[in-house]
């Protein structure tokens, strides 16, 4: 993987596409994992992925703790550090902040999030990449 590739972590991809269409119109692959185990091996510490998107909008227990999602930061965080992470999560902005404080998380995407949520987010993004 390089810095122009998002690594999708999400059971239901198809659900995600239109965040993720102004990443590959600004010329980003899109790599897409079923699970996080599947995931991880992709990771390379050498070549990480510019983006490592995790998708919790499945779970239904919609504004628990999101325990299993900071879990899986964890993970991520744990295999390459120089990775960004975002996370598509039906918690509210609040509960978001405060289960992952201290994961450097980008803002979360909606479920079911649209084209203007993925640019918002590319916009978050383009922060941090170099030009």
């Amino acid at each position: 993987m390089n810095s122009k590739c998002v690594l999708l972590v999400s059971a239901e991809p198809s659900a995600l596409a239109p965040a993720l269409t102004p990443f590959k119109d600004a010329g980003f692959a899109v790599r897409e994992e079923s699970s996080l185990s599947a995931a991880l091996p992709h990771i390379d510490p050498a070549a990480p992925p510019a983006l490592v998107l995790l998708d919790a909008s499945s779970n239904a227990a919609g504004n628990d703790s999101g325990e299993a999602l900071r879990e899986a930061a964890i993970a991520v965080l744990s295999r390459c550090a120089l990775t960004y992470l975002a996370a598509v999560s039906p918690m509210d902005p609040e509960t978001f902040h405060d289960a992952m404080e201290g994961l450097g998380m980008l803002p979360p995407l909606p479920p079911h999030p649209t084209k203007k949520d993925g640019e918002a987010l590319l916009e978050s993004l383009r922060r941090f990449l170099p030009a």
